[in-house]
């Protein structure tokens, strides 16, 4: 039974923390083998006073964005696997930990594990589009690779699938419930500066830990976004505080991959004309029967001009479309 650390970035997270904190203590697990580590950003809520009831190590993040939490957490962190998680994150069943460590010890050469992120049953309908598409729009239009992963991987009697991940071909994750072996992941979160989460999958697999675990089935909750006004918030501080104050310093090379500029051409004229999502949501929804499909064009929509409104009327905007053009990424990315 190996032992678990739970990394769990946190501000004014009141609102979600103690169903995820319960989702965790409330596994059929030995609990001195679980160990939660929250890394505050000066929360004012209930936050501390929910981790403190469920025994968690908390340490100050005074830079408050989630990934230097991480950091933190990954530096403190003791367990043989480590857990980044969120707030707003859910285990799905009381045997999670069980079915991790199974999978870790049958398959000793894999660096990491992951699954599919489901919506709860009082999550909002824009939520249960979210679990369609995995992430939003712009990141589901430009990466599909799991897809063709998943095509040539080896079936696990456990209901997962097993492959390696190559460093052409980049997966979009990071976060949200994957579980790393330490010992893999430790000394690259352990680099100074501001390091995003899919930069550690990323740098993790040109170092050459690429194999890898994924469940196609629920496997943790993501109560994500309960609006529309919601989502839109968090575009616009990934936009800014994620991606164009930090760009030039990140290893960005799962997203400005070959095709990159072209992929994100078709995206634009793939937005800019909403007869395109609109036939696109139509078609997924006959194909698949889910309904949640048709929110897509209205989201696709609704994120495209967020990202057009931040480039055209902010000086980071312009900044960073314009050193994306010129290929300023390709000298300053970096990797482990």
């Amino acid at each position: 039974m190996p032992d678990f650390s739970f990394i769990i970035p946190t501000y004014n997270a009141g609102f979600y923390i103690e169903r995820c904190l319960k989702s965790i203590r409330s596994q059929k697990y030995q609990q001195d083998k679980i160990e939660i580590l929250i890394a505050d950003g000066g929360s004012a809520d209930n936050t501390l006073e929910a981790a403190k009831n469920h025994n968690c190590f908390i340490v100050s993040n005074p830079k408050r964005l989630a990934e230097y939490g991480v950091q933190l957490g990954m530096l403190n962190a003791r367990g043989d696997l480590v857990v980044v998680f969120a707030a707003d994150n859910e285990l799905v069943g009381d045997n999670w930990l069980q079915k991790v460590a199974y999978i870790f010890d049958s398959i000793p050469d894999i660096a990491a594990v992951w699954g599919r992120l489901a919506s709860g049953e009082n999550d909002s309908s824009l939520n249960k589009y979210f679990e369609l598409i995995q992430s939003d729009p712009l990141n589901w239009f430009l990466n599909r690779n799991l897809d063709t992963y998943r095509k040539m991987a080896q079936y696990h009697k456990e209901g997962c699938f097993i492959f390696r991940v190559t460093p052409d071909r980049p997966l979009v994750w990071g976060a949200n419930g994957i579980v790393y072996r330490r010992k893999k992941i430790k000394t690259i979160w352990a680099q100074e500066g501001y390091l995003g989460d899919n930069d550690a999958f990323q740098c993790m697999i040109e170092h050459g830990d690429s194999k890898v675990v994924y469940f196609d089935a629920p496997f943790v909750y993501h109560h994500h976004v309960a609006n529309i006004g919601d989502w839109i918030k968090k575009w616009k501080r990934n936009f800014i505080q994620h991606l164009a104050d930090k760009y030039r310093t990140r290893n960005m090379n799962w997203v400005f991959t070959n095709g990159f500029k072209m992929k994100l051409m078709a995206w634009v004229l793939y937005s800019l004309i909403p007869l395109f999502p609109l036939l696109h949501s139509l078609y997924l929804f006959f194909k698949n029967k889910n309904k949640y499909w048709l929110y897509h064009p209205v989201v696709n929509s609704m994120q495209f001009y967020t990202y057009v409104t931040m480039t055209v009327f902010t000086k980071k905007g312009r900044d960073l479309v314009k050193g994306v053009i010129i290929g300023a990424h390709k000298a300053a990315r970096r990797s482990v």
